[in-house]
């Protein structure tokens, strides 16, 4: 490269590199106040962070009332999604975009969570508060095994999928275990006396119920 060239190489890149500064300056100049308050503090409605690709990764969002934080995959689809508000939970979706996965609070207090299956059923439902249980479902809209304390009442039920055959443990004075037939009657039920027959079992599943 000739001495020419040189300086006139140097001169474009020192008046590119001055175009760059000086927006900059002005960006900093007119933008800066909008995102910055004199604490430090980034402010705006909605904040966006692109991947490589062009598309948006993580979205943060919000109002007077509701709060929402987004994670997002390569393909722009929410994988993981945080929210605020009146109704705070944590929500993680697979790639069908179906929630496999939840974490809300309840009325009484506690919390729960609610794990689904590949398709978005629920498959596990966990709950706090003043009426713990833990359910399982396996293709079901209904619990296959549900165990937990009702009513100060510990229970343990256990139903196959298609069907009301099943049996029923609870933990009252005495500890009692019930078999329930196919028409969701309680024809037996065992305790430490021993056997008992239909006639003397209603009362007890309706103090469980």
């Amino acid at each position: 490269m000739k001495i020419k060239q040189i300086i006139r190489f140097n001169r474009i890149f020192f008046i590119a590199n001055l175009s760059v500064f000086i927006a900059l300056i002005g960006f900093f100049a007119f933008v800066g106040p909008r995102l910055f308050n004199t604490g430090g503090t980034i402010e705006a409605s909605r904040i966006v962070l692109m991947g490589e690709s062009g598309v948006p990764n993580i979205i943060l969002q919000g109002d007077d009332e509701n709060t929402l934080m987004t994670f997002n995959d390569a393909a722009g689809n929410v994988r993981l999604q945080l929210q605020g508000g009146v109704f705070p939970a944590l929500i993680m979706k697979n790639e069908e975009r179906e929630i496999v996965g939840t974490f809300f609070p309840l009325k009484d207090g506690g919390a729960a969570v609610g794990l689904g299956d590949r398709e978005g059923n629920m498959a596990t439902f966990i709950r706090g508060g003043s009426s713990p249980m833990m359910n399982f479902y396996h293709q079901s809209s209904e619990p296959n095994i549900a165990m937990g304390i009702a009513g100060e009442l510990p229970h343990f039920v256990m139903v196959p999928t298609g069907g009301q055959e099943g049996m029923l443990i609870h933990g009252s004075s005495p500890t009692t275990l019930l078999f329930i037939d196919e028409y969701g009657k309680i024809p037996v039920s065992l305790s430490r006396y021993g056997l008992q027959q239909q006639g003397d079992i209603k009362k007890e599943v309706e103090d469980i119920e």
